[in-house]
């Protein structure tokens, strides 16, 4: 079952936006409710543009999925794609990353050519040298004609600021993203002269950045809340949810088996429920029901939940049917998703729900498995508990899971039809066709002859 866009949403009004926009400028566009389908064709003069980020690469952690699907779907526009990384944001191990390279067949740099970081104020003199770098390679680009759109992904006052006013000045257009809050302000447990510097830096962005933008994309309601009055214009700014190749992600059925699968895959981050999940493991295995559950990747930064997790695994009698492996490779992610029989994505409410949008929880749609999710933030905008997914709340109790995980596990029915529906909402909402209209009709907006 399709999830339909309510005719008073902010997904709605883009769409009819951009589908006008598009007919505007000539080009085939098919405009109907609730959802406007418009072919992107190749440009007949590919825009130059190259996207300021930090980043772990090429391997890392959700915000490197999202940044992988972003340059895919500039690219496939008919772009010239290229990824300028500051540093390595630290989450994904080292051995994952390399200094220069190409994600989905976009070149990426590390501008300091080297994928080591420092810490405390060996960080800040990291990111000075960064952004003197990025501005000798901005001039040296837009003097060669072959700079039309600086990105910056992420980002704070310290690289913005000054990047901004230099592309301004050769007449370079600029897009901000966002798709999460800022970690430095919410972080008011961290009081050290290093984290209140970095808040002061992402204050001061958002206090007076946004309304130099040329464009503001965002993953979800919460940022375009948070952005609009910021930007000043509510023109410049563009919803940008998920992006995934469905394709890319597509499983075959589900093999019959008598122990189904399950599968956490993530940071181990505060958000996800992983004690209450496993607690909730506890008690299915209690009533008799057999599974396997497998829980992939961890974080460098907070190593502690990783460990509190296996502790929990042992101490609740699961060491037979939780696996816990670590970060592995995207490819070894997508082999176990084919392998489960159902998909965990669940997540506590609070900010980090509701700033963001999992792009997990979209590849997991994607692969037409049931998953069980949380309904916080714009989850509720595009799926349906009990049609699209298996719902439980963003306070969900032990109890709660393990009622949501007993359904699932009970009928293989159900697992393939809420499957197949939610496959059908990724298609409609966050494939790449989807999203490059969105992103196609935001640069034609970006590079209009400024008055």
């Amino acid at each position: 079952m399709l999830v339909s866009v309510d005719p008073g949403s902010i997904l709605y009004r883009q769409r009819i936006r951009i589908g006008k926009s598009l007919l505007r400028r000539g080009k085939p566009c098919l405009v109907s409710v609730p959802r406007a389908c418009c072919a992107v064709k190749q440009m007949k003069k590919p825009y130059h543009i190259v996207l300021v980020t930090i980043a772990d690469l090429p391997e890392g952690a959700g915000n490197t999925s999202r940044l992988r699907r972003l340059v895919q779907a500039l690219s496939r526009c008919g772009h010239q794609v290229e990824i300028w990384n500051e540093h390595a944001l630290g989450v994904s191990p080292p051995a994952t990353q390399m200094p220069a390279g190409e994600i989905e067949g976009v070149p990426f740099s590390f501008v300091l050519g080297s994928v080591e970081r420092g810490s405390g104020f060996g960080m800040i003199r990291t990111k000075y040298h960064a952004v003197r770098n990025l501005m000798a390679r901005v001039k040296d680009r837009a003097r060669a004609g072959r700079l039309d759109v600086l990105w910056f992904n992420n980002l704070s006052y310290y690289d913005m600021q000054p990047l901004t006013s230099l592309a301004r000045h050769l007449g370079v257009r600029t897009v901000q993203s966002y798709e999460d809050e800022r970690l430095e302000v919410l972080d008011t447990g961290n009081r050290s002269l290093t984290n209140r510097l970095f808040a002061l830096n992402s204050r001061l962005a958002d206090r007076y950045l946004p309304k130099q933008a040329d464009a503001i994309a965002v993953i979800s309601d919460y940022l375009r809340r948070k952005y609009e009055p910021l930007a000043g214009s509510p023109d410049r700014l563009y919803l940008v949810p998920t992006i995934i190749d469905c394709d890319a992600w597509r499983c075959p059925e589900e093999v019959p088996t008598d122990v189904p699968s399950l599968l956490y895959s993530g940071s181990f981050s505060e958000q996800d429920e992983i004690e209450n999940l496993i607690e909730a493991l506890a008690v299915v295995k209690q009533s008799g029901r057999r599974f396997r559950m497998f829980m992939l990747g961890g974080n460098r930064r907070n190593s502690q939940a990783v460990e509190k997790a296996r502790g929990l695994v042992a101490a609740r009698g699961l060491a037979d049917e939780v696996t816990m492996t670590g970060f592995v490779p995207l490819a070894e992610v997508r082999r176990h998703i084919c392998q489960a029989n159902l998909l965990i994505n669940i997540r506590a409410d609070g900010v980090w729900s509701r700033s963001g949008l999992s792009t997990k929880l979209s590849e997991y749609l994607a692969s037409g498995r049931m998953v069980i999710t949380s309904d916080v933030g714009d989850v509720p905008v595009y799926l349906r508990d009990g049609e699209s997914a298996l719902f439980v709340s963003g306070a969900a109790t032990v109890a709660e899971i393990a009622g949501a995980v007993d359904r699932a596990l009970a009928s293989p029915e159900l697992r393939r039809r809420v499957g197949e529906a939610g496959r059908a909402v990724a298609l409609r909402h966050f494939d790449l066709p989807v999203v490059q209209e969105t992103l196609q009709a935001m640069l034609d907006q970006v590079m209009k002859p400024r008055d």
